[in-house]
């Protein structure tokens, strides 16, 4: 266990490719908040969620997620830390040649899970949360999607992790499936989780209100609540 803030950055630069599209950052957050992350297209928000779960090497400064140094992290050794991160994306990041089960048992074997009765049970206890009990022999391109959304929220839980990360998880649905998949993305809090989302909907934001990082002329700012930022 570690007493540092779930996510705790200074001096941060982050790079998309050769280029430094965020720089001097210096943030923290801890357990049970709700962070917006905001920005225009090409601003670095999906560049710093791809930081802050080892997809990308921090270029530099000082990074610590979940306990997890980001500058000692190696390809070897990331998914500890995801183990104790959840991600949920834009277009979902499902495989289309397996079922719902499957891709499940996969982001457990690849996160170290061994035994297939516990893989089992957490499978089935991770759709029951997400309202899909019954789902997981489905292929991906059978389900709507708001589903295959929930599927991906259920892949994020897999672990129980305390952090989760979410880039615009509901940039591909249709309204009604939004408020749905934002209600259920928006209990985690609740429920002891901390949840760091990429987002471009202000009216979410003031319906729920919470911290704003917002991504501009290659810095972050920090603020308290969405309607400061407009």
């Amino acid at each position: 266990m570690t007493d540092l803030p779930l996510i705790l950055l200074e001096e941060v630069s982050v790079n998309h490719e050769e280029y430094v599209v965020l720089e001097h950052i210096s943030a923290q957050v801890n357990e049970g908040e709700l962070v917006y992350l905001i920005g225009k297209t090409g601003s670095g928000k999906s560049s710093l969620l791809r930081t802050l779960y080892g997809d990308l090497r921090l270029a530099s400064g000082k990074g610590n997620v979940c306990g997890y140094d980001l500058q000692a992290l190696k390809p070897q050794t990331v998914h500890k830390l995801r183990r104790k991160l959840g991600m949920v994306f834009q277009d979902f990041g499902l495989l289309l040649d397996r079922s719902v089960d499957a891709n499940l048992d996969f982001a457990l074997q690849a996160t170290g899970w061994k035994d297939n009765k516990a893989k089992r049970l957490r499978i089935e206890e991770v759709l029951t949360a997400v309202g899909l009990p019954h789902k997981g022999y489905k292929m991906p391109f059978e389900l709507s999607g708001g589903e295959q959304q929930r599927v991906a929220i259920a892949r994020a839980l897999l672990n129980d992790p305390p952090l989760l990360l979410a880039d615009e998880p509901t940039g591909n649905l249709d309204p009604e499936t939004t408020e749905e998949i934002l209600d259920l993305i928006h209990t985690l809090p609740n429920q002891g989780k901390t949840l760091v989302m990429a987002t471009h909907d202000w009216a979410s934001m003031d319906k729920r209100p919470g911290r704003v990082w917002k991504c501009e002329h290659g810095h972050m700012i920090d603020t308290p609540r969405p309607i400061s930022v407009r």
